[in-house]
């Protein structure tokens, strides 16, 4: 090469290089200049433009270390706390003290369930004072989410005496009075905030929410409109209203919201949680066990999500998965029925039959308990070789006349609750169970007392109206008790709320206050099914057989034809509109479903005697359900009354 090449090309190179501090010059002013208007779509709301100006400035200068900060605090608003931390990881690499991250850390440790990290970030020495408020915030919501409500309190009192005018705080108020119970408080402090705020659509979901636990799925649904009326993508409101329309059986308007939710909010747990409910809904079990796999974990610890879980590990046949998922649960709820009885299912195709009795034993003890427990109890106990114990259980479902409802055993003895529970009398949690071990142990006069001084100490919580309401029917005062579970609707009126207002105006004999729950449960509840159960049983007893037979269909429109009680409704429907030839089909197909049950058998019965007179073959059902069944009244009716006709014959 030529001198003169070499001068040209180093000529040409250090005319190449002279720009380069003008460029870095240049990417910086463009960085920060990015930075500003992402921090102004931030505080006007707006993370996702803010996203875009910060990739940008992150992308202009990577070491920019505010733009990290910048970064993480979008990613928090939108919900992504992993992105978060990985943002505030690099903002730590970068040089930036941890106190000064110390409220971004916590709220990015809350949004990945890493709830002592949070709480213990946010009380750390060095953080920053300036974010003091917030930090008693996130402080307030750690401690909810671990149960520690007492101190929730304070933390959220601390942070309302300082910005009393918040409606960010009170909705974390009604959060916390949401989850301890507390539905009075939280309906105040959910008003408090939409009084503040009424287009905030935080402040809008949670009245939703409480809606939806006071009055019902369906009129919850105005307040959701209202909530993505004031912010179309709310994440939180759209996940939360699917669930709300897949409980109502609008599966394709869910779904449709858990795409919006997953679009805005890439990987949200929630939503994928709820399109695995509505896969397995419609039977679909390797999508939903292929849908909770996307959640990666998250929400792990949410009973309802472990419940899915161990129903799904059960359906692909692995007993020893759902155990491990249904155990922690029914340690956290002893009083959870349907997880009490799939541990015992669980347990039993594993083979630990002692363990199985011993998970179904509070179930199976009681009068009411259903078919499947009792069948599943009489398979266990074959398995242990008690022979004359399974007979027994064997024999009770197939009675399928279940006695009335008692006190369920699962709480433990007094002396194990009150070794969980705190010195506070009128704190609710542990005490609930404290009680209930007290009925269990048949101390109904002990477990009362105990119980009006929590439902005094806690006039809010529809626990404790539920838990007053069953220590008076356990003392019989009936009546009493229908006034306290009422009471508990107006707070939180579910399905296990129903069944008792049913189950003590039954027993005080007001049974058109039983009609007129279920009229106003199933108003808001369509598609509940046993609600509609009992709808059609008190149609039927008042002779409404036209209603009750558009009622029955439809739910058969919707189960199927292989649930004996619908077949036997449907029968007794046809039988009392004079339609006889068509109630036999119905009455033949449950008898072949359940064949030694006194129900079908009667119902059978019954129906050929209507249809074809009192040959052989009905008398041969009648007196089989009449032996199936001695103390069941219109089993005795109905078999004496074939059997005079037959006699005047």
């Amino acid at each position: 090469m030529t001198f003169r090449l070499k001068a040209f090309l180093a000529a040409g190179m250090f005319m190449l290089a002279a720009p380069v501090p003008a460029v870095q010059a240049e990417a910086q002013a463009d960085a920060r200049a990015a930075l500003a208007r992402a921090i102004k779509a931030m505080d006007g709301g707006d993370p996702r433009t803010a996203r875009v100006e910060l990739m940008n400035a992150i992308k202009a200068n990577p070491t920019l270390a505010e733009a990290r900060l910048a970064q993480a605090r979008a990613l928090l608003m939108l919900g992504n706390g992993v992105a978060a931390q990985d943002e505030l990881d690099r903002a730590k690499a970068l040089g930036v003290p941890l106190g000064k991250m110390r409220h971004l850390r916590a709220h990015a440790a809350l949004l990945t369930e890493r709830y002592g990290d949070a709480l213990a970030e946010a009380q750390a020495d060095d953080a920053d004072p300036k974010e003091k408020r917030f930090l008693a915030q996130l402080e307030g919501r750690a401690l909810e989410k671990l149960e520690r409500f007492t101190e929730a309190r304070d933390a959220f009192n601390r942070v309302r005496d300082m910005a009393p005018d918040d409606p960010r705080i009170w909705a974390d108020i009604a959060r916390l009075n949401i989850a301890s119970g507390d539905m009075a408080t939280a309906i105040a402090a959910t008003d408090k905030a939409l009084e503040l705020a009424p287009k905030s659509a935080e402040a809008l979901m949670l009245r939703a929410m409480i809606v939806r636990e006071q009055y019902g799925l369906d009129a919850s649904q105005q307040w959701f409109d209202e909530a993505l009326k004031a912010d179309k993508n709310y994440v939180a409101a759209q996940v939360e209203y699917a669930a709300t329309l897949a409980d109502l059986g609008r599966a394709s308007d869910a779904l449709a919201l858990t795409r919006k939710a997953l679009a805005l909010s890439p990987g949200n747990p929630r939503a994928f949680f709820v399109q695995a409910v509505i896969a397995a809904r419609a039977g679909n079990i390797t999508l939903a066990r292929s849908l909770v796999g996307y959640m990666r974990g998250a929400l792990g610890r949410v009973p309802a999500v472990r419940l899915l879980k161990g129903v799904l590990h059960m359906q692909a046949g692995n007993a020893t998965l759902a155990a491990q998922e249904l155990k922690p649960l029914l340690e956290a709820q002893p009083l959870n029925i349907r997880a009490r009885v799939l541990l015992a299912r669980a347990y039993y195709q594993e083979g630990q039959y002692t363990q199985a009795e011993q998970a179904l034993f509070p179930v199976v003890e009681r009068a009411d308990a259903d078919i499947y427990a009792l069948t599943l109890a009489a398979h266990i106990h074959e398995a242990l070789g008690n022979r004359n114990v399974a007979n027994g259980f064997a024999q009770r479902a197939a009675a399928m006349t279940p006695g009335p409802s008692e006190v369920f055993r699962g709480a433990g003895t007094p002396v194990q609750a009150l070794a969980g529970m705190r010195s506070d009398q009128d704190a609710a949690g542990p005490n609930l169970r404290y009680v209930r071990a007290l009925l269990e142990s048949g101390n109904a006069t002990a477990a009362l007392a105990r119980a009006r001084s929590l439902h005094d100490a806690n006039p809010g919580a529809p626990a404790a109206a539920i838990l007053l309401g069953d220590c008076l029917m356990a003392n019989g005062d009936y009546a009493g008790a229908g006034d306290l579970f009422e009471q508990a609707a107006n707070m939180r009126f579910d399905e296990a709320v129903l069944l008792r207002i049913a189950d003590a105006w039954q027993r005080a004999g007001k049974p058109e206050k039983i009609q007129r729950a279920l009229g106003l449960f199933l108003r808001e509840n369509p598609m509940n099914l046993e609600a509609q159960r009992l709808l059609a049983a008190y149609m039927l007893a008042a002779g409404e057989h036209d209603r009750a037979l558009t009622l029955l269909q439809s739910m058969r429109a919707r189960i199927g034809n292989e649930d004996a009680l619908l077949m036997t409704q449907l029968s007794y429907a046809h039988i009392g509109l004079g339609q006889m030839e068509k109630a036999l089909p119905f009455a033949a197909h449950a008898y072949r479903l359940a064949p030694m049950n006194a129900v079908t058998t009667d119902a059978f019965g019954w129906a050929l005697f209507k249809a074809r007179g009192a040959k052989p073959e009905a008398l041969e059902l009648l007196r089989k359900a009449a032996q199936l069944a001695p103390q069941e009244a219109q089993v005795q009716r109905h078999l004496k009354e074939a059997q005079a006709v037959l006699n005047a014959a």
